[in-house]
């Protein structure tokens, strides 16, 4: 009897430490909400230390896309799940569910990171993606969509606003804002090489960047944030993006935008008007289309032709493990750089081709097999909303490649992915 009771007392934890952990807890977890508004403001910035390796040059000319880069928001985003890393050990609560999906894709990219001609520049990706994916579960364990979305969509607002109010004055000055690298804003001006631009009733215009490294990426964000904001009622934020949408010209951000919105409008129009609806969006969607995408002439359209020609022939060589994460440009001049006047070296704009490129047959698999998963249970659950989101994301990605090359198109993905598996409010309700 009395070895039982002092048994008891040996193994049992002392009310105040018990206290105290329980304390400990909830300043972790205010931490990490700190961290993660911090995150919405600060997503858009481009801010990095860069890295140059011998391996970041191709032909001689310095490769964007082969130098190792260490982002401010990924800093952020390491200091977010090392916190919830501690909370739950605090809480005793780490569990298989939180290591399954990250060791999965661990292993659906370990081959291509054997078979890399730059294990560092692999190495170095591989660490990458695997912090947005925590990302993801981190909103998926912590966000309750019908009681936070509010919340999060106003912190959002604040980093799309001041990232498309930027756009916009470099818009109308036709340059860089800021005379130094503000949150990461590129050096602009019409006259610069490889500087996107356009023709604007009759005259050749540069396309606002933001501080984003394309203006395709602005008009991407601002294309998913805008029914999210318009959702919750924040017109003024979805007026400001659309601005932004407006000044960065990207082509495809309008016709994801307008996806979005036809589905919206599908859900809220009666039953008995969805086919006169369905008729007339269709119509008009084509008609955009004819208008906004040149014929297959066009040096964009012939280039990103090629690029996905590389990327076949690249899988066919090496399908089960790819070339390599994160060497798709590296490995470029032995499967053929497009043709034009000036050198092009970029991943093929296809998320879905550059990761069977790079990563082979199995990463395919698990990727392909995440969205499916997530439409499923996007519907199932009736999260409509993040349902059309993904939509659109998987039309962006269809057709460029920042959703997977870059943090802040990481950023987007992993954040609808965490919004559509989000399980706190069936664990709250159980």
């Amino acid at each position: 009897m009395k070895g039982g009771v002092l048994h008891k007392l040996t193994l049992s934890t002392p009310s105040f430490l018990k206290k105290e952990r329980s304390y400990w807890k909830g300043m972790v977890f205010k931490g990490e909400w700190v961290i993660f508004f911090t995150i919405l403001i600060l997503f858009p910035s481009n801010l990095a230390k860069h890295l140059v390796l011998p391996s970041s040059y191709i032909q001689g000319i310095l490769a964007d896309y082969l130098l190792p880069k260490f982002y401010l928001t990924e800093l952020l985003v390491f200091l977010l799940i090392t916190l919830f890393s501690c909370r739950l050990w605090l809480t005793r609560s780490f569990g298989k569910r939180h290591l399954f999906l990250p060791f999965l894709l661990f292993l659906a990219l370990f081959p291509s990171l054997g078979a890399s001609g730059s294990i560092s520049i692999s190495a170095l990706r591989l660490v990458e993606l695997m912090l947005w994916l925590a990302f993801g579960v981190w909103v998926r364990e912590n966000v309750d969509l019908k009681k936070d979305f509010l919340r999060i969509a106003k912190f959002l607002s604040f980093g799309v606003g001041w990232v498309s109010l930027l756009a916009l004055v470099q818009f109308l000055l036709q340059r860089n804002v800021f005379p130094y690298y503000f949150l990461g804003e590129p050096v602009l001006y019409p006259s610069l090489p490889g500087v996107a631009k356009t023709s604007f009733f009759g005259q050749e215009v540069l396309r606002a960047y933001g501080t984003f490294p394309h203006p395709n990426v602005l008009g991407g964000v601002a294309a998913i944030t805008v029914p999210w904001f318009l959702a919750e009622g924040y017109l003024l934020a979805a007026g400001i993006a659309l601005l932004g949408l407006f000044v960065s010209f990207s082509r495809l951000a309008w016709v994801s935008l307008l996806l979005g919105l036809f589905l919206l409008g599908l859900l809220r129009v009666k039953k008995r008007w969805r086919a006169y609806f369905v008729a007339a969006s269709l119509l008009a969607f084509f008609t955009l289309l004819f208008f906004l995408f040149p014929p297959s002439s066009d040096l964009t359209f012939s280039r990103r032709v090629e690029l996905l020609q590389s990327a076949w022939a690249m899988f066919h060589s090496s399908f089960l493990s790819g070339i390599g994460l994160g060497l798709f440009t590296a490995s470029l001049p032995h499967f053929g750089i497009p043709s034009g006047p000036t050198l092009f070296i970029q991943p093929v704009h296809n998320i879905f081709a550059l990761v069977a490129a790079e990563s082979g047959l199995l990463a395919l698999v698990v990727f392909l097999a995440l969205f499916l998963a997530a439409y499923i249970f996007g519907w199932k659950k009736q999260r409509y909303l993040m349902f059309f989101s993904l939509a659109q994301l998987t039309l962006l990605g269809l057709f460029d490649h920042y959703l997977y090359t870059l943090p802040q198109g990481l950023f987007l993905l992993s954040l609808t992915l965490g919004f559509i598996f989000s399980s706190s409010d069936e664990k709250k309700a159980n």
